[in-house]
C-alpha cells in the first residue's frame, strides 16, 4: 500500500511526528511537504494523510489552499487527518472544513513540542518565552503524544492487513 503524507510545519514538530508515524507502519509511506505537492500526486497513493500544525486554532494557509484545490480527488481517497497542537476536543472542526472532517477515516492530534533551536530569531524568542512561562508555572513542557501516533500506526497496519483501499 502506498501512503502519501502531505504536511505543513512551522517548527518541524509535524514533520517529526509524521516521520515517527512512518517508522511504525508496514506501508510504503512518502512524506511530502505541501509546498512540493502537486495535484496529480494524490492519484499515486492508496491512502492520503493531511497533516499540519494548528497555531492559535488555525492550520497553515498552504494546507487549506491545497485541500480546496484538490477537494474532489481527496474525497475519493481514504483519508486521515493529523494535527500537531494543544488539546482541544473540537480542534478538527475548527481547523478543517466539515466536508474533509466527515470524509476522513481517522483523525488524531499528535501533540506538539517547543524547540528553542528552530525558527527565525523572533520565533526563537517567542518559544523561549513560552518555555519560561511553563517552567515558572511548574507545568510540564508540551511533547509529542506517542500513544496517539501508535494508535494511528495501528490503524494503518490493520488497514493493510485487511487490504482495505
Amino acid at each position: 500500500m502506498k501512503i502519501g503524507i502531505f504536511y505543513t510545519t512551522i517548527h518541524e514538530s509535524t514533520k517529526k511526528s509524521c516521520e515517527t508515524l512512518a517508522s511504525k507502519t508496514n506501508a510504503d509511506i512518502r512524506l511530502i511537504p505541501i509546498e512540493n505537492a502537486k495535484s496529480e500526486c494524490i492519484l499515486k497513493y492508496n491512502f492520503i494523510i493531511l497533516a499540519g500544525s494548528a497555531i492559535n486554532g488555525k492550520v497553515q494557509n498552504k494546507l487549506k489552499l491545497y485541500i480546496s484545490q484538490n477537494l474532489k480527488n481527496l474525497k475519493e481517497k481514504p483519508l486521515g487527518l493529523v494535527l500537531n497542537c494543544e488539546d482541544d476536543v473540537d480542534r478538527f472542526n475548527k481547523t478543517f472544513t466539515e466536508e474533509i472532517v466527515n470524509s476522513s477515516k481517522i483523525k488524531s492530534n499528535f501533540g506538539y513540542e517547543l524547540n528553542p533551536d528552530e525558527g527565525n530569531y523572533i520565533e526563537k524568542r517567542k518559544i523561549n518565552k513560552l518555555i519560561s512561562q511553563y517552567k515558572k508555572n511548574n507545568r510540564e513542557l508540551p511533547s509529542l503524544n506517542h500513544d496517539e501516533i501508535n494508535k494511528f500506526a495501528d490503524y494503518i497496519n490493520t488497514m493493510i492487513e485487511k487490504r482495505i483501499d
